[in-house]
C-alpha cells in the first residue's frame, strides 16, 4: 500500500512500475486517505492499493477561492502519479473523490481501466439539463456559499456542523467523535474551494464508450447525488448502478463493508484486482 500526501502540487517521487493495474481510491470531502484503508484487506496479493489524500485547507493559503478552484488543479498529483505508473489503474471514489475520479476517466482515459464510484458530487452536470435539475444545483451552490461566508466571518466550527448535518442528517455532527470534529474544523475552509470545483467543472469529453463504470447510490441519499447518478448511467452504455437500501450518502462510512463488498463484485465484473468476497487475502 502506498501514501500519498496531497498538496495542490505535490507530486509522486517513487517509481511505481508494476505489471499488474493498480487502484487508486480517492476520498470525500472532509475526510483523508484513511476511508479506504481497509480495501486492503480485499486486494489480491500481487495489487497495489494506492490511497492519496487529497488537498486541504492549505489551498486557501496558497491563493485559491470557491471561483478559482478547480477539479484539473486537485487532479494533478494524481495525473502524475498515473503517469509514472506503467499501467493504467482502476478508479475508487467517493463524492468529491468520485468527481475527481471522473475528471480524470474524462481527461485521461489512457490512464484508466475502470471506474468504482459511490455518488460521485459532479454538480456540474445539473446546471444545464433542465430547470428541476438547475433547482438543485441552486440549492448546493446556495450551501456552499453559506459555508463560505461562515468561515468569513470566524465560525468554522458553525460551517464544519453546517456540511456535517447536510450530508450526514441533523445530528451527525453531534455524534462524531471529538477529533473528528476538530480535524473538519481545521479542513472546513478548503470546503467552499471543493464546492466551487464540482459546481463549475467546464463541460469535458464523455467517457470513454468501453469503459466500465460502477455506480452506487443510497436509497436514502439526497436528490442531487441521485440525480447526478441518473444522469452519469444514460452518458454510458457501460455503468451498472447498484443502489444501496437505506444508506444516505456516507454510506462508505456508514455500511462499510456492504459498500467494500460491492467493490469487489465490480472488480469480479471487470476482472482484477479484487479477490472473491469470503476468501483470504492479504493481511486476513
Amino acid at each position: 500500500m502506498q501514501m500519498i500526501d496531497g498538496e495542490p502540487k505535490a507530486t509522486v517521487t517513487q517509481d511505481m512500475h508494476h505489471t499488474d493495474a493498480a487502484v487508486m481510491a480517492l476520498h470525500c470531502s472532509g475526510s483523508d486517505s484513511t476511508q479506504w484503508q481497509h480495501l486492503d484487506t480485499y486486494l489480491a496479493q500481487e495489487t497495489e492499493l494506492i490511497l492519496p489524500t487529497l488537498a486541504g485547507a492549505e489551498a486557501v493559503t496558497r491563493g485559491w477561492s470557491r471561483k478559482t478552484y478547480t477539479l484539473a488543479e486537485e487532479a494533478k498529483p494524481l495525473v502524475d502519479a498515473l503517469h509514472h505508473h506503467a499501467a493504467p489503474m482502476h478508479l475508487v471514489g467517493h463524492s468529491y473523490g468520485g468527481a475527481v475520479a471522473l475528471h480524470i476517466a474524462r481527461h485521461h482515459p489512457e490512464r484508466v481501466v475502470s471506474l468504482c464510484l459511490y455518488e460521485p458530487t459532479s454538480f456540474s452536470l445539473l446546471s444545464h439539463v433542465n430547470q428541476a435539475d438547475r433547482k438543485l444545483f441552486d440549492e448546493i451552490e446556495t450551501l456552499a456559499v453559506a459555508i463560505e461566508n461562515a468561515v468569513a466571518e470566524g465560525c468554522p466550527d458553525f460551517a464544519a456542523q453546517v456540511f456535517t448535518d447536510f450530508w450526514g442528517g441533523v445530528g451527525t455532527w453531534q455524534a462524531l467523535r471529538r477529533d473528528r470534529r476538530a480535524a473538519l474544523i481545521d479542513w472546513i475552509p478548503k470546503c467552499p474551494l471543493d464546492f466551487g470545483a464540482l459546481l463549475y467543472e467546464p463541460p469535458g469529453a464523455a467517457l470513454p464508450a468501453h469503459l466500465p463504470v460502477t455506480l452506487m447510490v443510497g436509497t436514502q441519499s439526497q436528490r442531487q447525488t441521485q440525480r447526478i447518478v441518473q444522469l452519469l448511467r444514460a452518458e454510458t452504455s457501460q455503468a451498472s448502478v447498484v443502489e444501496v437500501d437505506g444508506a444516505g450518502h456516507l454510506g462508505p462510512f456508514t455500511f462499510r463493508d456492504r459498500i467494500a463488498g460491492l467493490i469487489s463484485a465490480h472488480f469480479q465484473r471487470v476482472g482484477k484486482p479484487m479477490i472473491a468476497a469470503g476468501t483470504v487475502g492479504r493481511g486476513l
